[in-house]
């Protein structure tokens, strides 16, 4: 089960987390419906300014007795690319130019490995830490016992909410088949039913006038 945060809600965790280090994390997963992985798994390179969109190529994953690698996702359909609105391409600049000023301030001891999100190091950031700041904002913030698997779904149903085919909404997912997507939120979809039989007569009907319409000028002419 997840719980689905309202307009509100999400408003309000949102600004809490402004001036958090963290803030971007959240904003891209409210904005983009990615997994916590693939957003720890951003490069520089996978932000395309120009075009305004995030290309996911892999994800920071566990690896037991191992720890966090970047691994490529677990399916061809994960690999994608997610157009993103300005709002959000201006915080990733805004956070790029700190970045910048922060690795001429660290010099040496910065390790850079080209990630959107890293530690004041460099590296990546522990996964686990997200929760325990999440957990704190989300106390800050007064919202749901929200997780951040939560927000995904939040940002898919808004999306079923507005009217986007489910088709769409699976590809910017990332999901397998549009199937997957069809199981998680079909209960969400607007119901149709008593709409098909004015649907099916509405048809019928012009269809049937259409004829008419015909035989009459026939016996017209």
């Amino acid at each position: 089960m997840y719980l689905k945060i309202s307009y509100d809600e999400i408003n309000d965790f949102l600004y809490v987390c402004k001036e958090e280090r963290h803030y971007l994390i959240f904003l891209l997963a409210i904005y983009t419906g990615m997994r916590r992985g693939e957003i720890l798994g951003l490069k520089w390179n996978d932000i395309d300014f120009s075009k305004g969109t995030i290309q996911v190529n892999r994800t920071l994953s566990t690896i037991p007795s191992v720890g966090y690698i970047f691994t490529t996702p677990k399916t061809i359909n994960s690999i994608r690319s997610i157009p993103i609105p300005a709002v959000v391409l201006n915080e990733l600049m805004i956070h790029k130019q700190q970045q910048e000023e922060w690795k001429e301030l660290v010099g040496d001891f910065y390790l850079d490995q080209d990630l959107v999100i890293c530690t004041n190091n460099g590296t990546a950031q522990d996964p686990r830490n997200v929760v325990r700041v999440m957990k704190r904002l989300v106390k800050s913030a007064g919202v749901s016992n929200i997780r951040f698997h939560d927000i995904r779904h939040t940002h898919a149903s808004i999306l079923i909410s507005t009217g986007i085919d489910i088709v769409k909404i699976s590809k910017r997912l990332g999901h397998a088949n549009p199937k997957i997507t069809l199981e998680f939120y079909a209960h969400l979809l607007p119901n149709s039913d008593n709409e098909l039989a004015d649907i099916f007569h509405n048809a019928l009907k012009s269809n049937w006038e259409k004829s008419c319409g015909q035989s009459a000028d026939k016996e017209g002419n």
